[in-house]
C-alpha cells in the first residue's frame, strides 16, 4: 500500500508534476506513516499467544482439553515464528505439570504430596495467567519451574 503510494509520487516527479522538494516532503509524509497493516498483524498475533495461555486453564473443565486445545492452536499457526515460541513454552510447561504431578501423586503415600499438587495447581493457574499478559505484550517468557524440552533461544525470547 505505501510502495504503491510512493510509485504513484515517483511517477508525478518524473513527469514534472511535483518538485523535487514537494516530492521529498510527501515522500517523507508516506514514510513517516506507521503501517497499519504490520501493527495490526502483530496485534493479531499477540492476542492469538495470549488466547493460547489461557487455553491451557481448558484443563479445568475437561482434564485433557487444557493440553488438547493449545496444541491444536499451535500446530494450526506454527509456521509464525511467534506462535511457534510460545508454542515451545506452553508445552515446556505442560510437560513440566505432567511430570511434577506424577511425582507429587507418588508422594502422596507419605503425606506431603497434597501440598505439592495444591502448590502445582496455584503454580499452574498463576504461569498461565502471567505467560498470557505477557505474550498480549508481544514478550515471550518461560515459565518459572518449567523445564526446558523443547529449546527456546534466550535470544528469541526475554
Amino acid at each position: 500500500m505505501d510502495l504503491q503510494r510512493l510509485e504513484k509520487l515517483n511517477e508525478l516527479r518524473e513527469k514534472g508534476i511535483l518538485t523535487e522538494q514537494e516530492y521529498a516532503e510527501q515522500k517523507q509524509k508516506i514514510l513517516d506513516q506507521p503501517s497499519h497493516g504490520l501493527t495490526e498483524f502483530v496485534m493479531q498475533t499477540n492476542h492469538y499467544s495470549m488466547l493460547m495461555h489461557l487455553a491451557q486453564l481448558c484443563v479445568f473443565i475437561l482434564p485433557l482439553l487444557g493440553w488438547v486445545v493449545p496444541l491444536v492452536m499451535w500446530l494450526a499457526r506454527n509456521e509464525d515464528s511467534t506462535i511457534d515460541r510460545h508454542g515451545k513454552v506452553i508445552f515446556n510447561w505442560i510437560l513440566s505439570v505432567v511430570l511434577y504431578g506424577f511425582i507429587a501423586l507418588l508422594l502422596t503415600v507419605i503425606i506431603i504430596g497434597f501440598p505439592m499438587l495444591l502448590a502445582l495447581v496455584i503454580c499452574s493457574i498463576a504461569f498461565t495467567v502471567l505467560g498470557a499478559i505477557k505474550a498480549k505484550e508481544g514478550v515471550i517468557a518461560n515459565y518459572p519451574l518449567s523445564i526446558r524440552f523443547f529449546r527456546v533461544d534466550a535470544s528469541e525470547s526475554e
